[in-house]
C-alpha cells in the first residue's frame, strides 16, 4: 500500500470514528476532558473548523501559483467563534463535507502532489502529504480526548504534540 493510500484509509477511518461523537448526548457535550480544558462540544467544533482550514490549505497547494498557508490560533478561534454556543449539528455537516473534500483531493490528485509545498504564515514549509498526515494525527489526538470524556476519565497527554 502506498503512503498516500494509507493516509486515505486513515482519513476515512477517522471520519467514521469522529462523526459518532457529534451525536453524543447534551450532558457529554458539556463535559471537559480535564479541568479548565475544552468540552466535547468545543473539541468537535474545533475539529470541524480545523478540517475546513486543512481543506483550504490543500486546495491552495493544488491550485495556486504561489500559495500561502495561513496559520490559526485554536484558542482564539474557540473564543472568537464562540465554540460553546455553536450548533454541533452544523459543525458535524461542515466536518464531514471538509473531510470528504480532503479525501477526494487525496484520491484524485496525482502522486506528484505529495511533494508540492507552500510556505506557512507561522513558519516553515508544508507539503501536500504533510497536511494529509497532520489531518490524521490531529483527529487521533482529539479523538483520545473525546473518548476520555465519554468514559468519564481525565485525559492525560501520552506524547507531545499531535
Amino acid at each position: 500500500m502506498s503512503h498516500r493510500a494509507a493516509l486515505v484509509e486513515a482519513l476515512e477511518a477517522n471520519l467514521n470514528r469522529t462523526l459518532v461523537y457529534f451525536d453524543a448526548p447534551a450532558d457529554a457535550l458539556a463535559r471537559a476532558y480535564a479541568p479548565g480544558k475544552w468540552t466535547l462540544q468545543e473539541l468537535l467544533v474545533h475539529l470541524s473548523d480545523t478540517e475546513a482550514v486543512f481543506l483550504d490549505r490543500l486546495r491552495r497547494i493544488v491550485s495556486d501559483e504561489k500559495p500561502l498557508l495561513l496559520g490559526m490560533d485554536p484558542d482564539r478561534w474557540a473564543t472568537g467563534l464562540d465554540y460553546k454556543r455553536r450548533d454541533v449539528k452544523l459543525a458535524k455537516l461542515q466536518y464531514e463535507a471538509a473531510r470528504r473534500g480532503i479525501i477526494e483531493l487525496a484520491v484524485k490528485g496525482s502522486p506528484a502532489l505529495d511533494a508540492r509545498s507552500a510556505p506557512h504564515s507561522e513558519g516553515g514549509t508544508r507539503t501536500f502529504a504533510q497536511i494529509l498526515k497532520t489531518a490524521v494525527d490531529h483527529d487521533e489526538h482529539h479523538l483520545e480526548q473525546a473518548q476520555a470524556i465519554l468514559d468519564g476519565k481525565t485525559w492525560v497527554a501520552t506524547k507531545s504534540g499531535y
